[in-house]
């Protein structure tokens, strides 16, 4: 199944934008980012199904949460996207 990884600066930032996207009713995961895809050395992730990008990024937006990173997981490859 297709995924996209939201990067943020800190557990605490993924924690954040964890819960928000719960209460939103986007199923999401936190973890370490893998490694490899950022220079930080201990970024968190959140994982979250592809049809719930837009919705995610929204809700995101109007709490003054902002990304380090976008990745789409496909085919076991990451592949960074453009945040706008």
């Amino acid at each position: 199944m297709n995924h996209y990884l939201i990067v943020c600066r800190s557990v605490t930032q993924a924690q954040r934008a964890g819960y928000l996207l719960s209460a939103a009713g986007i199923t999401n995961r936190i973890f370490r980012s893998p490694v490899g895809l950022t220079e930080r050395g201990c970024s968190y992730s959140v994982r979250i199904g592809e049809p719930y990008l837009a919705r995610a990024m929204e809700i995101l937006r109007q709490n003054s949460l902002q990304p380090v990173k976008l990745f789409l997981h496909r085919d076991g490859q990451y592949f960074e996207v453009a945040l706008s």
